[in-house]
């Protein structure tokens, strides 16, 4: 069985509509269909991947098959936002690599969302990084659309405190200065050498998936939800109370463009999802943003 090429759905453009009462989802307006949604279900249970109890497959299964579908709806706006399309010679390239596999009996619409999948991630692929200018202004406007964050933090024990260092910030603090302070006042260890950066596998960004896998879901919530150079008012987690800072981009404008330059695709793609309005069907269950994926009502 191929599952490097059926069991992860990343990208796929044949799976829309104009968003009706019909829709498994939509994502910024455009509907995945509950009829596309039940094709792909029965696919996956025709070639072993998901299985039927009494005639009805179970949640996970199918809450993890429409958050590939919304996922792929995603790529196909970034790409066509990149000024990029999938091309017949795209899919050409991955029918050929299909043909060598050994898929007989596998169902025609399996086959093609298989090679739509792969075209339009080939795609994904080759778009280009934005200009520096439009990342300058993308990253002071709306960071999380780059789909990373950039962030220093504080956290104490208790929201009194939180709110005395909270205090001594301006508005618009400097980095310098947020670092200054949460060297005072946070329990972090080493919270005077770091200034309370969090760093991630590429720097001083962490990707947006790397947020969602690893970190508290009510910091991550304050996280997203916070502006470049502005503090948050103390965010409550399991690990006390912080203040969020998303540092400006002259003090991250290197780890930013670095980033983006060497997966561009990938990280748009992660933005896109971030900053999405994205439904769900409350049959399905919901759409959580914290998760990037759809979880049970």
């Amino acid at each position: 069985m191929p599952r490097r090429l059926i069991a992860t759905l990343l990208l796929v453009g044949v799976l829309a509509s104009c968003g009706t009462t019909q829709d498994a989802a939509t994502i910024n307006g455009v509907g995945i269909r509950t009829a596309d949604l039940d094709q792909t279900v029965a696919d996956f249970v025709t070639v072993g991947e998901a299985q039927l109890t009494n005639g009805v497959a179970d949640g996970e299964t199918v809450r993890g098959l429409l958050t590939s579908l919304i996922r792929s709806q995603a790529g196909v706006q970034v790409i066509a936002t990149a000024g990029e399309s999938v091309t017949d010679d795209d899919r050409a390239a991955v029918l050929a690599q299909v043909e060598e596999q050994n898929l007989e009996g596998f169902p025609q619409t399996l086959l093609d969302l298989i090679v739509e999948l792969n075209a339009a991630t080939a795609v994904l692929g080759r778009i280009k990084a934005p200009s520096a200018d439009v990342i300058a202004e993308q990253y002071a406007t709306n960071p999380k659309s780059l789909g990373m964050l950039c962030v220093r933090h504080l956290v104490v024990d208790d929201e009194a405190l939180a709110k005395t260092a909270y205090a001594e910030l301006s508005s618009t603090p400097s980095d310098d200065e947020f670092a200054a302070v949460a060297g005072k006042y946070s329990t972090e260890p080493n919270a005077k050498e770091s200034g309370g950066a969090l760093t991630g596998q590429t720097g001083d960004c962490i990707s947006i998936n790397e947020w969602q896998a690893g970190f508290d879901p009510d910091f991550v919530a304050g996280a997203l939800g916070a502006r470049t150079g502005v503090p948050t008012k103390p965010v409550q987690s399991s690990f006390g109370w912080h203040v969020i800072f998303i540092r400006p981009f002259t003090a991250v404008a290197e780890s930013v463009t670095a980033n983006l330059t060497s997966a561009p695709g990938e990280y748009l793609l992660l933005g896109a999802l971030a900053d999405a309005d994205i439904t769900v069907a409350s049959r399905y269950g919901r759409w959580d943003p914290l998760a990037g994926s759809v979880v049970a009502p």
